[in-house]
């Protein structure tokens, strides 16, 4: 039993870092769960998932038509990673960003 991030309840939810190491989630996809996990459920703006997608960057990545590219594609294939796993991230609505869900 964990807490959820969102109401902090006790749910039969897998812990943050069981997920990123059981779905063996790559840096771009462990970065936006993270980022999305730490919205405790309200949204998470697009912006602030790029601020931890390249948060190693000194460079604050790459232009923001590549930077929505690689986005689009880790939360795709992250998307596909968590099915099944009572996880999920859901759109928030036009220009709300994402956020996590837990079924």
């Amino acid at each position: 039993m964990t807490a959820c991030p969102c109401c902090n309840q006790p749910v039969a939810a897998p812990l943050l870092n069981d997920v990123i190491v059981a779905h063996r989630l790559s840096g771009f996809e462990e970065s936006i769960l993270r980022a999305v996990w730490r919205g405790k459920g309200h949204p998470v703006s697009t912006e602030r998932i790029f601020d931890a997608m390249y948060a190693d960057d000194p460079d604050g990545g790459p232009e923001p038509p590549t930077m929505y590219k690689y986005f689009r594609i880790g939360l795709s294939r992250l998307r596909a990673r968590l099915k099944g796993t009572g996880v999920s991230i859901e759109n928030a609505g036009l220009r709300r960003g994402f956020r996590l869900s837990l079924r």
